[in-house]
């Protein structure tokens, strides 16, 4: 993600892509503006839905979207022989 938005912003989210789209805008009436949006041709007699792209705070949205995702962890450098050799050599007896 390139640009940062701080969790009070209001933003529209691509659910299927998981990212932000853009701030959210307001018109004259102080409704949130709608995305323009392509129309794509069908087959004779159908039309494409439009799709929906929610909208919510940052902070709401990366909690319901998991927009940051978490580092992955490092995998182990030691191999299974590797960390058997210990309890094998110093056996625990209680």
């Amino acid at each position: 993600m390139s640009q940062q938005y701080s969790d009070d912003d209001l933003v529209y989210i691509d659910p299927d892509a998981r990212e932000v789209i853009k701030k959210v805008e307001w018109n004259a009436k102080e409704n949130p503006q709608s995305l323009p949006y392509t129309k794509e041709e069908g087959s004779k007699g159908s039309h494409r839905r439009r799709k929906f792209f929610p909208w919510g705070t940052y902070r709401s949205m990366k909690r319901i979207f998991h927009l940051e995702k978490k580092k992955e962890e490092e995998a182990p450098k030691k191999t299974l022989k590797d960390v058997f050799e210990k309890p094998l050599e110093e056996t625990f007896l209680g």
